[in-house]
């Protein structure tokens, strides 16, 4: 009787716990909405460079948000669409990040600064997410791949409606002047930064940071 005893008790201990854990929901301040949260030892974090100031955000202390998107490369031909291959991707929004470490109003772009130095500048009117670019984002995982396993993360990553980031939705978001070329062709492919450490809010033509400014 008391080893039958004892697995009941056991059985008991872990629905208790079961019950606890399920009824344990994380949700965004003043709402019913559930936040998606990160592993609690995973640290991402990129510096953002607004004039003489410094800040390093720690990405995973933001919600997380996801979304599915494929992405439209030079066309070959004048009617022949380059579309890639679709990937599901988790990361942080940009503009939460942008808004934490110093703060909206005070940004009119922010250029995202790669390892190995590719750039991209994101103006204020796409942080928001109503443009045709959609949510922009730093992507931390790839189609359920572990955040610590892909070699891009931090990635800059745009999250349309449609699902499908086209070179048009590009040119009308960005303007001709901050979109990506592949010599003369619109390219969505080339907006991808991969690998991002520094964000630049406010960039003026300058030497961009480096490795050795960390």
């Amino acid at each position: 009787m008391s080893g039958r005893r004892g697995w009941l008790v056991v059985l008991v201990l872990a629905l208790v716990a079961a019950a606890v854990v399920a009824t344990v929901v994380l949700r965004r301040p003043g709402t019913e909405e559930a936040l998606d949260a990160w592993d609690a030892d995973l640290r991402v974090s990129v510096r953002v460079i607004h004039g003489d100031r410094t800040v390093d955000v720690e990405l995973t202390d933001c919600s997380a948000t996801r979304g599915r998107v494929a992405y439209e490369g030079p066309r070959l031909a004048e009617s022949e669409e380059n579309w890639k291959a679709a990937h599901d991707y988790r990361g942080v929004a940009l503009g939460e990040i942008v808004d934490r470490s110093v703060g909206l109003d005070e940004v009119e772009t922010v250029t995202l600064v790669a390892l190995d130095g590719w750039h991209k500048t994101v103006p204020r009117s796409v942080l928001g997410g109503t443009t045709p670019a959609g949510t922009v984002i730093l992507a931390l995982s790839v189609d359920g791949e572990p955040a610590e396993e892909w070699d891009d993360a931090p990635m800059l990553v745009f999250l349309p409606e449609d699902e499908r980031f086209s070179n048009d939705d590009m040119l009308n978001a960005f303007g001709p002047d901050l979109s990506h070329y592949f010599g003369d062709t619109p390219s969505t492919t080339g907006m991808m930064v991969k690998g991002v450490v520094f964000l630049v809010i406010d960039y003026d033509g300058g030497p961009l940071p480096t490795l050795t400014d960390l």
